[in-house]
């Protein structure tokens, strides 16, 4: 049996809002799903030691040959130490903590949230919509991104099968986008480097959960946006090394978002679920696209891709054919045994809740008809 890694799962599906797509490249749609908000995300951070990154020669930069076939093997994340670039903080807190209190509709500190939304304004094209740099919230946000951890699951949010939630990723992306703003604004080049490297401190901590394919997405497009800014930063000061080491980072972007969407069109049941005259769902899927399931299930190291498994072999297991619902039995159950409590809980659930037709017309809004 597959040795499963120490990490948890995360939901796709229906198409979320177009802009959260742009910002994600577009390639594919994700389920946004909200939180269950903590009680008093009120404290204040304690203070955070960032160290500067370490000295580093353009000679010893390698470029990760994404497109090379050894690549097939690697892990969605970078290849290059982003503690080159920005190092985390060593803050003694859990960050999320404080981020999510924001949870659209439920988190104590939404209508907090929803007000800085409405104080956006577009910076530039590139950068999109920003709060001003002295937003109250913007400013409150920045000692919690010098806490070396942001653990959500299951600290904090509890996993409830295809009902899992997280936090406001566009509170997120708001203060990814404001701080680089504020960073190729400032006239110091030094304290602007510094503003886009809290920003990718922010993507960093983000993705450390490993649990929720969109909260690592929106973690990589911080990571994008802040080390830009370095590059935008460091291409007018001529600092030439530091604009190859953000460049070469930000070269790495665009394979994680492709080899993530690959991975989510391997699983994808939208082109082979039917609805039948009574509206009932039927599932007419071909047993090569088992096949791709199974082994994918079968090569991956990273825990967010697992929930993605585990949900579309809950559909397979009361809607595909008696072979494909016993081959779908197998796996759960592996899964269900695996070493990662998170995975295993998962797995489980799915194995005891068959979807309903509700949650497959939330999941897959539109269906062929026959």
């Amino acid at each position: 049996m597959k040795t499963y890694p120490t990490s948890g799962p995360s939901r796709t599906g229906v198409l979320i809002a177009a802009a959260v797509v742009i910002v994600l490249a577009g390639l594919f749609g994700v389920r946004l799903l909200a939180v269950q908000a903590p009680g008093g995300n009120t404290i204040a951070a304690p203070p955070g030691r960032v160290a500067a990154p370490e000295p580093f020669g353009a000679a010893g930069l390698e470029v990760p040959c994404w497109s090379c076939p050894s690549a097939r093997s690697w892990p969605v994340r970078f290849r290059t130490d982003l503690d080159l670039l920005a190092p985390l903080g060593d803050g003694p807190v859990n960050a999320a903590e404080w981020f999510a209190a924001f949870e659209k509709g439920r988190g104590r500190r939404a209508d907090e949230a929803q007000a800085m939304m409405t104080r956006r304004f577009e910076h530039d094209p590139e950068l999109g919509m920003v709060v001003a740099p002295d937003d109250e919230l913007l400013l409150e946000a920045e000692p919690w991104v010098d806490q070396a951890t942001m653990r959500f699951y299951p600290e904090i949010f509890r996993m409830e099968g295809a009902e899992t939630r997280i936090t406001n990723l566009l509170v997120m992306l708001t203060f990814a986008r404001s701080w680089t703003a504020r960073g190729v604004d400032a006239e110091d080049p030094e304290k602007g480097v510094e503003d886009c490297r809290r920003a990718v401190r922010l993507g960093r901590l983000l993705r450390q959960d490993d649990v929720v394919i969109i909260n690592d997405l929106v973690g990589l497009a911080c990571i994008h946006i802040g080390s830009r800014g370095i590059y935008r930063i460091a291409q007018r000061k001529g600092d030439l090394e530091l604009a190859l080491l953000a460049s070469v980072i930000l070269g790495e972007v665009a394979p994680q978002r492709l080899m993530t969407a690959k991975r989510i069109s391997t699983i994808d049941l939208a082109p082979y679920l039917r609805r039948d005259a009574s509206e009932r769902f039927r599932l007419d899927l071909p047993d090569t696209q088992v096949d791709a399931l199974v082994d994918l299930a079968g090569g991956l190291s990273e825990r967010r891709f697992f929930g993605e498994v585990i949900l579309t072999s809950n559909v397979i297991l009361h809607f595909g054919t008696p072979d494909q619902q016993g081959r779908m039995r197998i796996l759960l159950d592996e899964l269900a045994a695996a070493a990662d409590p998170i995975i295993a809980d998962f797995a489980t659930w799915a194995l005891d809740n068959p979807p309903t037709d509700e949650q497959l017309a939330e999941f897959y809004p539109h269906p062929m008809e026959r």
